[in-house]
């Protein structure tokens, strides 16, 4: 027993006086075979490895489990890993590959002298292991308690950016800083979105998943739904990013407007379009729908002028969607009929019609606005249903049934 102790330790110090060689390979081993360490840059990840494995092997030579600055150091390496946004899985993975070289190598120089020689390294197996059992172990706890503080920071700053958004204007300085504090850069372009039917509970998971889409995009839960902040994304694949995670998710898109001021409008643009969206069930962009969602924010001060119209079109479908026929027909009376599949007379009438039963005529600019802007607000296409045997009493004319 005490010679094989003897070789044992005369291993050990043989590995000790190559650790200048095994750090890089062990490093280089690391970054091969766990594809996340590209994100760490190679001479702080080589400074941890050599500090680490060298603390392992002095260990193991005096035979003592971890010291507290060996903890300390792990626990360290696990908060700037969290800080590099490196996952956890990978960094434990990093810690058993080092474990399984480190061990590879004592057995290789073990088993160089005799298969008796390798035996005797069976006494070492448990203390290599509490070694880097008890690291591992310590990584992992900082790594969370980091990430979770870092979720909770971030939490906060989206919190307070969204409410500089909401409220008055702050001092360019102060605004910018914390802009950038969320990675934003101030004097770019923002995009805002409000994203609807998210639980509260999901609004973290969705952070995190957006975090992974192109450019910087960050979320925060705001007046019962999601605001979305985005810089250097399209709109298109900003709804695509939402509805990757939360499949029925309503989205409304703001205008991109440039600086934190900018953000600020397309945040309001976001509300507007978010309340439009909420009235047609679908996802909707202020730039298609600016009007509409405009005027939709304002809707109880219209309902005054509009509700008659509403009224009409709800109890004669057949008539609001020829109005809206000859919106899309570019105010051409023969393509709106070439849209219904009726005659011109018949689509002349109609118009006719609704004009003596709401006073707007569509013939006219401020008519045709009127009665657009009503049937969009207060009569969406959903509430009627533009089949003519829901019309009133008709006549016929030229083989076609006419409203009379």
């Amino acid at each position: 027993m005490e010679r094989r102790a003897a070789a044992t330790e005369a291993h050990l110090r043989a590995m000790a006086e190559r650790l200048d060689e095994l750090a890089p390979m062990i490093t280089a081993r690391i970054r091969a075979e766990v594809p996340d360490y590209a994100a760490l840059p190679v001479v702080e990840h080589l400074h941890d490895v050599d500090s680490q494995i060298r603390g392992v092997v002095d260990g193991l030579l005096a035979r003592q489990p971890p010291p507290a600055e060996a903890i300390e150091r792990a626990r360290k390496v696990g908060r700037r890993r969290a800080a590099r946004n490196l996952p956890l899985p990978s960094v434990v993975e990093a810690y058993h590959i080092a474990y399984r070289e480190l061990w590879n190598e004592l057995l290789g120089r073990a088993q160089a002298e005799g298969p008796e020689q390798a035996g005797a390294l069976v006494g070492e197996v448990a203390l290599l292991w509490n070694w880097f059992h008890r690291l591992s172990a310590t990584v992992a706890e900082s790594h969370a308690e980091e990430t979770r503080l870092r979720a909770t920071t971030r939490a906060a700053l989206q919190r307070r950016f969204v409410g500089m958004l909401r409220g008055s204007s702050r001092g360019a300085e102060e605004q910018d800083a914390l802009a950038r504090q969320l990675g934003f850069d101030p004097d770019e372009e923002f995009v805002l979105a409000r994203a609807d039917e998210i639980p509260e509970t999901r609004v973290e998971e969705l952070d995190n998943r957006l975090a992974e889409a192109a450019g910087t995009v960050q979320c925060s839960w705001d007046a019962g739904s999601v605001v979305v902040m985005a810089q250097g994304c399209s709109d298109t694949d900003l709804l695509d990013a939402v509805h990757a995670v939360i499949a029925d998710a309503r989205v409304a898109v703001g205008l991109p407007r440039r600086g934190v001021d900018g953000a600020r409008l397309s945040l309001l643009d976001a509300d507007d379009a978010l309340l439009r969206s909420r009235a047609v069930g679908a996802d909707v962009r202020f730039a298609d729908e600016w009007l509409l969602a405009t005027l939709g924010a304002s809707s109880h001060r219209l309902e005054a002028l509009l509700s008659r119209g509403a009224g009409v079109a709800r109890a004669n479908p057949v008539l609001a969607a020829t109005v809206q026929a000859f919106a899309d027909g570019r105010s051409s009376v023969t393509a709106c009929a070439r849209i219904l599949q009726i005659h011109p007379n018949s689509a002349k009438y109609r118009l006719d019609r609704w004009r003596a039963l709401t006073g707007w005529d569509p013939q006219t600019f401020p008519g045709l606005v009127s009665s657009l802007v009503c049937l969009g607000l207060f009569a969406p296409s959903e509430e009627r249903a533009p089949a003519e045997g829901n019309c009133s009493p008709s006549r016929r004319t030229n083989g076609t049934s006419v409203p009379t």
